[in-house]
């Protein structure tokens, strides 16, 4: 099986994903605890999904004595037939976090028995296979657990992974609790054991993230008892830049993974920046009642510095014009990143567009602006190019994505500058270019044009994003903070405190200069802690502290 997710923390006493389970024989294995993306998830084994290989299936490890349960957990596509495989088919009320993954070590000899922190020697490892680990060089691998794909660093909790492997409920290793009792046992977590591989790749950007909230509650055991909760749903990531807000765009899911017996209620309240979630679960004659489900929330990212020239209407003022599509609003399939409608080039072949123009839209657009707009693409139709094209005495500033096919203006120059590949499809993008760029600093813009090359866009929101001023403060910072004594290399970032740019200066210590601002430079440090003073011109003193130890000599 593929999933796809965050890495988080590690189940139980695990501090970190991936997190290596060794004692005094040795390594047992590596885990991951994986939060899954559940876009992913459904658009693999949901309805309409690519793989049926889920369809029908029982949880595979289910001890012997509990009732076996179903994958299918959403409700039926169609009146009377089967439930569905839907993000909720991959809960189970035992798991802390979504799946809990397990690669467990070959060894070459023995150290202790079978389930005591080292498993037993099986002889020479496999071909290929290596010892990697510091804490065990017996414990061997098909890769490198710590850094499967070779990346830059090792893996670390936040980053988002496809793991592949086989799918396993195991079965709850602690103190029984009315789980595990009554109409099922199924206190037990979802594992993916072993597995086969785990690679990082780009992960979904803000305006495309969904997040859930889980909750499980039992009323056990007499008829008429209850249980219930009530809390908030919060984004579990940060917004991708300084000033910008995450706003729940939509609930898209609400619906419980797990019902037996008993009444239940469920509350959920939309809030903009958050979701107010709960529920109450009242046992019935049956005996316990239970619940368990999940709220998935869509989120989309907006910056407070936004300048919006169009989001819900065209300026006032402004003549609407195209080019073989008219100007569409629609208010669904795609949901509107924002407001309550966006704007549609409808699937065409050849180029087709539409456009504004008639208004001048001021103040003028500053040197260091830059333009944006919100893009989607249809997934079943995608365009082979899309373009923006800004009006200014002229319409020769335009930017492109995909291929070059659009023949206006010089390719490589403002009036045709290449931004890159089509962004990604069937989610909200943010389609992003310096004013320089395109030949608009200091212009005055009175027109933008949203034209593609065949396949079917949605545009939404678009207009000029301003760098705050300058703030008159520093934000100092060393990097590495910490050395070992002698020559080492160091860099001390200055940058402004309002908009992140950065200072130019030197760097101090006991007034004595001994490098520039923002570069590397090498310096003999003795042990201590160090100050080191940014000097910048226009600006107060700053200062950041570099721990700087002995060294150790064998």
């Amino acid at each position: 099986m593929l999933v796809a997710g965050w890495l988080d923390v590690a189940h139980g006493e695990s501090p970190a994903s991936p997190w290596v389970n060794s004692a005094n024989n040795g390594v047992e294995d590596v885990h991951y605890d994986l939060i899954l993306d559940p876009v992913f998830v459904e658009r693999m084994y949901g309805p309409g999904g690519l793989s049926l290989r889920m369809d029908g299936v029982v949880y595979p490890g289910n001890p012997s004595d509990a009732v076996p349960m179903p994958f299918a957990a959403g409700p039926p596509s169609r009146p009377g037939g089967p439930r569905t495989n839907s993000f909720n088919s991959w809960i189970l009320p035992g798991s802390g976090d979504d799946i809990h993954g397990e690669l467990n070590a070959w060894h070459t000899r023995d150290t202790a028995g079978w389930f005591r922190r080292h498993m037993v020697g099986r002889g020479s490892a496999p071909a290929g296979w290596i010892a990697p680990l510091a804490e065990d060089t017996d414990a061997y691998f098909p890769f490198d657990p710590l850094n499967p794909d070779v990346g830059p660093r090792r893996l670390s909790a936040g980053d988002y992974v496809i793991m592949r492997g086989p799918l396993w409920e195991d079965t709850w290793h602690e103190d029984p609790s009315p789980w595990d009792t009554g109409l099922t046992r199924h206190h037990a977590w979802l594992e993916m054991h072993p597995i086969d591989w785990i690679v990082r790749v780009r992960g979904p950007q803000p305006n495309a993230r969904v997040t859930r909230y889980r909750q499980r509650l039992i009323a056990d055991p007499a008829a008429g008892s209850n249980a219930q909760f009530d809390d908030s749903a919060v984004p579990r990531f940060a917004p991708s830049a300084t000033g910008r807000v995450l706003e729940v765009r939509q609930l898209s899911d609400a619906r419980p993974g797990m019902t037996y017996s008993g009444v239940v209620n469920l509350r959920t309240t939309v809030l903009g920046n958050h979701v107010d979630v709960g529920a109450t679960v009242t046992s019935g004659a049956a005996g316990q009642g239970r619940w368990h489900g999940s709220w998935l929330i869509d989120w989309s990212e907006r910056d407070d510095r936004d300048r919006v020239w169009v989001d819900d209407d065209t300026p006032a003022g402004a003549l609407e014009l195209d080019a073989n599509e008219g100007w569409q609003w629609i208010t669904a399939d795609p949901k509107p990143f924002l407001g309550f409608r966006a704007h549609e080039s409808p699937l065409a072949a050849g180029i087709h567009q539409h456009y504004f123009s008639g208004v001048m839209l001021s103040p003028p657009v500053a040197a260091d602006d830059v333009l944006f707009a919100m893009v989607w693409l249809d997934p079943d139709s995608p365009p082979d190019e899309i373009m923006l094209q800004w009006f200014a005495s002229g319409w020769d500033h335009r930017a492109f994505w995909g291929a070059d096919l659009i023949p206006w203006g010089a390719s490589g120059t403002p009036s045709r500058a290449p931004r890159g590949p089509l962004p990604f499809a069937d989610e909200w993008v943010r389609l992003e270019v310096p004013a320089a760029a395109v030949s608009l600093a200091n212009a005055t813009v009175s027109g933008l044009a949203f034209t593609a090359s065949g396949g079917r866009v949605i545009w939404d929101r678009a207009g000029v994003w301003s760098a705050p001023p300058p703030s008159g403060q520093l934000d100092v910072s060393v990097t590495p903070n910490r050395v070992v004594e002698g020559r080492r290399t160091i860099t001390v970032r200055a940058v402004d405190s309002g908009n992140r740019q950065a200072v130019a200066g030197r760097v101090l210590i006991d007034n004595a200069d001994i490098g520039p601002t923002n570069q590397a430079f090498a310096y003999d440090f003795e042990p201590g802690v160090v100050l080191l003073d940014a000097v910048c011109p226009g600006y107060p003193t700053r200062s950041a502290r570099l721990h700087v130890r002995p060294e150790v000599i064998q």
